[in-house]
């Protein structure tokens, strides 16, 4: 398929033009059917727990409320022990995972989250750190045309021998980065916008299509303070065109200091978790996953979020 991408000129400043160009040159990929929404390759690690993963194969065949949980919604299930998770069958034999947690260290600090979320934007001209991606078979990449480095919204092209393209987007302010997705999972960062202050330029975003033109994965990422700089909440969003990348994973019951599920006012199951300063929000379907990971949170503050990003996953 021939690749069409428009050069984003340096002049860019945002507004309706500009957002029209890049649809366009995101409608020129986009690939419809309708079983096209995500799953996640690279979670944010739960650093604050002393973690186990202990790899198992395991059915996903669950009884009573956990199997309604895992229908819908892919969220890890919470189990009040070893023996509430599912052995492997002949039939039904999937790899899983379960987390053991403890107290763990405290969070990063908002000063150490901006320098690790700022990576993208200082080295955007350089063009050293063009790796990365969601899937992993699209991790690795080799070459980097920048098309603009204009910080309102900066973009470029990265491409490997094979003919796949990543198109790559940083900017100052998160929110202008949303019409650089392509609406598989639609969110709204006005209210978190009034409510919190962004970090600029600690933000991502990234669409990736494999060499024939079709879509693979696509990634949003941005950090929010605290108005009083008490916390802060990372957002991480992604889809994957594959279907089910992930197995289901497990969480022992108290694990953490708290964990519960919460539905949003948009009816999407929410998986919470705090620990030690920590707190965990996730929805993960069978293409998506809507993470949040903050810092000094209240769970009164992470479901205000939530139900206030006005979010549709387009399964």
């Amino acid at each position: 398929m021939e690749r069409n991408f428009k050069r984003i000129s340096d002049g860019l400043k945002l507004p309706q033009e500009s957002r029209e160009r890049i649809r366009s040159q995101l409608a020129s990929y986009q690939k419809q059917s309708e079983d096209i929404p995500m799953k996640k390759s690279t979670l944010k690690s739960r650093v604050p727990l002393i973690a186990v993963a202990v790899v198992m194969m395991m059915a996903l065949t669950l009884t009573s409320a956990a199997a309604v949980v895992a229908h819908l919604f892919r969220n890890d299930i919470i189990v009040s022990s070893r023996d509430g998770i599912p052995m492997p069958s002949s039939e039904n034999g999937a790899p899983g995972a379960v987390a053991i947690g403890g107290p763990g260290n405290p969070p990063a600090t908002l000063e150490e989250a901006v320098k690790s979320n700022r990576f993208k934007s200082k080295d955007w001209d350089a063009g050293e750190r063009i790796n990365g991606g969601v899937v992993s078979e699209y991790h690795q990449w080799d070459s980097v045309e920048v098309l603009s480095s204009d910080p309102a919204l900066r973009s470029r092209r990265i491409c490997r021998e094979d003919g796949a393209e990543k198109m790559e987007y940083t900017a100052e302010n998160p929110a202008n980065l949303l019409d650089t997705l392509t609406g598989r999972v639609l969110f709204d960062l006005e209210w978190v916008n009034e409510h919190y202050d962004y970090v600029p330029d600690a933000n991502l975003s990234f669409v990736v299509f494999d060499a024939k033109g079709d879509y693979v994965s696509e990634n949003f990422d941005a950090l929010y303070a605290k108005k009083d700089g008490s916390g802060y909440v990372d957002f991480t969003i992604e889809n994957i065109a594959q279907a089910d990348y992930f197995a289901q994973t497990y969480v022992i019951d108290g694990s953490y200091e708290t964990a519960y599920y919460y539905t949003s006012v948009d009816g999407h199951e929410f998986l919470i978790e705090m620990a030690n300063g920590h707190v965990w929000a996730q929805c993960r379907t069978s293409h998506a996953n809507v993470s949040l990971h903050g810092a000094h949170l209240t769970t009164d503050e992470v479901e205000d979020i939530l139900d206030n990003l006005s979010l549709t996953i387009n399964e």
